[in-house]
């Protein structure tokens, strides 16, 4: 009875629905199709700088390794591991000079690579200075001026371990597993 009044709605309004007849055999289950979603561009990524480095040894274009400490992750699902290579850049290294200026060391983290696929990075920018002696130059020069011309700041030193944060550039895409939304 009630599925005749549900057609004759339907014919009613134009509508063609079909109720199926349950002949009593198990319900069919439903599987749901991988749904395709993306990390955000601008998500963090934490990362750790594997090779040491310093103002006075490092010159601007030198690259260094950088490994990820904790999973890119979106809505529960992992995305690159933890443990994922990739690499920075050195963009300016100056060493401490005389007069009491500090080192200088400006890093930036460029991309993690994770089956293949180079991931870009951006927003690190690794600037630390060493530190300055420059108004204990001042006050010596005042007393000594040739004792000045020797006097240097410290150097920069980054040493292996060093933790980082850099962003996502792009979206990055993938297929969550059956089941998950």
């Amino acid at each position: 009875m009630m599925r005749r009044t549900g057609r004759l709605f339907a014919a009613a309004f134009g509508l063609a629905i079909s109720i199926p007849a349950y002949a009593g055999t198990d319900p069919i289950v439903a599987t749901l199709a991988p749904t395709a979603t993306a990390v955000p561009a601008g998500t963090y990524v934490d990362f750790e700088i594997l090779d040491p480095l310093n103002s006075k040894l490092s010159k601007s274009g030198d690259r260094f390794r950088i490994r990820t400490t904790v999973p890119v992750a979106f809505n529960g699902a992992v995305v690159v591991p933890d443990g994922a290579l990739g690499e920075g850049e050195v963009i300016h290294a100056a060493r401490a000079r005389a007069a009491g200026k500090a080192g200088e060391l400006i890093l930036a983290a460029r991309f993690v690579e994770y089956q293949g696929q180079k991931i870009a990075l951006r927003s690190f920018r690794f600037a630390q200075s060493g530190e300055s002696r420059t108004n204990e130059a001042v006050l010596v020069g005042l007393v000594a001026v040739p004792v000045v011309l020797f006097m240097v700041g410290s150097e920069v030193v980054v040493p292996a371990g060093t933790r980082g944060q850099a962003k996502l550039v792009a979206d990055i895409p993938f297929v969550l597993p059956d089941g998950e939304h």
